[in-house]
């Protein structure tokens, strides 16, 4: 089986007794090694069945080396207390991998954002339980498109012309949805002034991406006339007293605009999902998570409520239209 091993010795050599013992002892330490491997593999292999053996696998975009990925660490010891047996996470690349595993029935339950969520084939397969409430006790936020208040910017369609900031390149919310309302408005994206001043590759795009600085660039720079901050970013933010090196207050801005509403993570059930394990899953979500602080500040959460499927239908239909 490993007749390959031999190559690591040059042909031209003779191999002398001692070189023999050491290409025999080789070949057996690989041999244990390779034996250990497979033989974790068939284990592991058998407990992630679609039973599991008792195993609660639930699925995530978010990886991690070792144990459960930083978001879940506090929530994992509860879940197992909640099922009473062993809870797994498992990392898939995006929406619709976790989608096809929910469907085969090789997770039972998945955490998704609402991006995540629509890239689902098909999202009516899934039993939405909870949705995420943010600091402002809402379960969806949406963002605002903002200029210095001394601007003679009244309204989005006179964003035309100008220079705009955008948050992070391809968010949901400070990038998709910002370009829907500016595109709603009669301002599409070609008609912003070009900026070119970003490190590539995102200069490519011609826009201005600032992360989460936007209403800083905005209410600092002359050279940017309007851009988009969350709302959650806006409430956080000063009445007044904002400086370059405070960050802006709400005083130094002026709202002329608002993106759609994108609702926050959604906690979703497969068909294959045990009824009774989803009924403590889901009473455990919008009852019982909100009074653990840990657990809550690691998911980024105050608590869950009810999901609004309205919200998520307009937020896929949003992507739909523009994939």
């Amino acid at each position: 089986m490993f007749d390959w091993i031999y190559f690591l010795v040059p042909v031209h050599i003779s191999p002398s007794p001692r070189m023999a013992d050491w290409r025999t002892y080789m070949v057996h330490k690989i041999s244990v090694v390779f034996g250990l491997l497979i033989f974790l593999a068939l284990t592991v292999g058998c407990q992630q069945g679609a039973g599991g053996g008792g195993i609660v696998q639930i699925g995530s975009t978010k990886a991690a080396l070792l144990g459960p990925p930083s978001e879940f660490r506090a929530l994992h010891p509860r879940l197992e207390e909640l099922f009473g047996s062993r809870v797994v996470f498992r990392a898939q690349p995006g929406g619709e991998a976790l989608g096809q595993q929910l469907e085969q029935g090789n997770i039972s339950y998945a955490i998704l954002s609402a991006g995540e969520y629509c890239s689902v084939s098909d999202p009516g397969k899934l039993t939405p339980l909870a949705t995420g409430v943010n600091s402002l006790g809402k379960s969806s936020r949406k963002a605002y498109i903002v200029v210095r208040v001394d601007s003679h910017v009244k309204q989005i369609a006179d964003c035309k012309g100008k220079r705009f900031a955008f948050g992070a390149y391809k968010d949901l919310l400070t990038d998709i949805a910002a370009q829907a309302a500016l595109e709603s408005a009669g301002v599409p994206v070609k008609d912003l002034l070009p900026d070119f001043l970003t490190p590539p590759p995102l200069a490519l795009e011609g826009r201005l991406y600032t992360g989460g600085d936007s209403g800083k660039t905005v209410a600092f720079d002359p050279l940017v006339n309007a851009g988009v901050v969350d709302e959650v970013i806006y409430q956080e933010m000063r009445d007044s007293g904002g400086s370059l090196i405070l960050g802006p207050s709400k005083d130094q801005l002026k709202i002329v605009g608002e993106t759609i509403a994108v609702p926050e993570m959604v906690v979703v059930a497969g068909p294959a999902s045990d009824p009774s394990q989803t009924r403590r899953l889901k009473s455990y979500l919008l009852n019982q998570l909100k009074n653990d602080e840990l657990v809550c500040k690691q998911l980024g959460v105050s608590g869950f409520t009810e999901p609004d499927e309205v919200t998520y239908r307009q937020v896929c239909t949003l992507l739909a239209d523009r994939s």
